[in-house]
């Protein structure tokens, strides 16, 4: 199986499509991302990778067993999904959606997603590109770069950025992205990996897909510098009387993923801009009872969950001392159309992340940290308390309101977050990404990430 659901006929979810950069942009940017001004910072070149069978680092538990019941999703990369058309099945049955920048309804339906997002030279703005399979040359080269093998990588499970676009000239039509996604089906060494890249490739040349100008996302100086690579598996929400619901007994949420990073590059070289690469976990949930009573009044009734797994920065050598990373932080730009994120690390196994200002806890880890070097096979596991979903929701409700969390009342959520706010089975899973980010200002200096999930979940924590 690649994802533990056996349930089938969901309704698309319903979103207006003017929030679409929101919802499938929302990581760009976020969790002290560079250029949202923070003072320029740095990384120590990366530590060879760990060998497999690494003991655990110290401080990390035994959690419980993964809960596969009705309220879990899960994906693992299994022999199965070679198969044509298997992809199609997962997240509810809707078709796989591959496409950089993209600007299409279809976007938004269950299914998984492969989307990559950044600047397309050569194409007229607002372009939704198709996505193509990496010549074996470039397979070869993405696959020791991630660190995975390659054993079930069919053309059909492999992705870059085609220029092939409508709305791009001639010169482009040829031309294929440096980014790419891949997927290993296989029952043994399954990954879903993603290379994510920018300035001069090994050829010489610059990919036509390249990180976003100046300029940012549409013209808005939002995610300036940014290319971002994304694998989505999007729920059905809407018209399901029984969506994944992870807090549905009033415990804890739970988010687990195993990872491997297998090359950073260009962060440590001699430059006079800031560089960031980042790996991350990302979970996104709504209440639909919200969405049914203050639609029309424009609210997105979701909240976003945004774990950097891995993290690498030009000027960054001692990470205790950054305490922009160190504590998660609520994001509300317009790049992101006002849906509250809340970005940061994943801290020790045992340890609480708390808001910096307030102190709320907002959840806890039971696995690995952040990483800031390269390795294999680290499993991140973080829990979300129904206690601190709701210290999250406060938070948000402060920041609109200009008040101290603790002067936000039970009114006011609901005005905001629906008259179910406070009911645990009323939150359900909208999607779970795997993703990663490049900032990178300098059009002439290779500046890139590789890295894959060996699997994502999202459901209740076992007792």
């Amino acid at each position: 199986m690649g994802q533990t659901n056996t349930r089938t006929g969901r309704g698309v979810a319903m979103l207006n499509l003017g929030v679409l950069g929101a919802v499938l942009m929302a990581a760009c940017g976020g969790g002290g991302g560079a250029g949202s001004g923070d003072p320029p910072v740095a990384v120590t070149p990366p530590p060879p990778a760990s060998a497999p069978g690494t003991p655990p680092a110290t401080g990390v538990t035994n959690p419980p067993p993964l809960d596969h019941g009705p309220d879990a999703f899960e994906f693992r990369p299994s022999t199965a999904l070679a198969a044509p058309g298997a992809l199609d099945g997962l997240s509810d049955g809707r078709r796989l959606f591959a496409a950089w920048n993209p600007t299409s309804q279809t976007a938004l339906a269950p299914g998984m997603k492969v989307m990559f997002f950044g600047n397309a030279e050569g194409c007229a703005s607002g372009t939704e590109g198709p996505l193509a399979a990496p010549q074996p040359v470039r397979l070869a080269e993405v696959l020791a770069a991630i660190g995975v093998a390659g054993t079930g990588v069919t053309d059909a499970l492999r992705w870059s950025p085609s220029g092939a676009a409508a709305g791009c000239n001639l010169a482009t039509q040829h031309k294929l992205g440096g980014s790419s996604v891949l997927l290993n089906a296989d029952d043994t060494t399954g990954a879903v990996g993603l290379l994510t890249t920018s300035g001069v490739q090994s050829d010489g040349q610059r990919s036509f897909f390249g990180p976003l100008t100046a300029a940012g996302q549409n013209g808005s100086g939002a995610n300036a510098y940014i290319t971002g690579s994304f694998v989505t598996f999007r729920q059905a929400w809407t018209n399901d009387p029984t969506p994944h619901k992870p807090w549905q007994g009033g415990g804890a949420a739970r988010l687990q993923s195993r990872q491997i990073v297998g090359v950073v590059r260009g962060i440590d070289a001699a430059a006079s801009s800031t560089r960031q690469a980042k790996q991350q976990l990302i979970a996104t949930f709504i209440n639909p009872t919200c969405r049914a009573e203050l639609a029309t009044q424009g609210k997105l009734c979701q909240i976003q969950y945004l774990f950097n797994t891995a993290i690498y920065r030009s000027g960054v050598s001692d990470w205790s001392r950054e305490t922009w990373f160190n504590s998660p932080r609520l994001l509300n730009d317009p790049g992101q159309g006002g849906m509250p994120v809340f970005g940061g690390p994943v801290p020790d196994a045992g340890t609480l992340a708390t808001d910096a200002a307030s102190g709320l806890a907002l959840y806890r880890s039971q696995g690995e940290p952040t990483q800031h070097g390269r390795f294999l096979d680290k499993t991140f596991d973080v829990t979300i308390g129904f206690d601190q979903l709701g210290n999250a929701l406060r938070l948000v409700v402060a920041n609109l309101q200009a008040l101290p969390p603790a002067q936000v009342t039970d009114a006011m959520l609901a005005a905001h977050w629906g008259s179910a706010w406070s009911q645990p089975g009323a939150w359900v899973l909208l999607s779970i990404q795997l993703g990663q980010e490049v900032y990178n200002p300098e059009p002439d200096l290779r500046v890139e990430i590789a890295g894959a999930a060996r699997h994502l979940y999202v459901g209740p924590q076992n007792p």
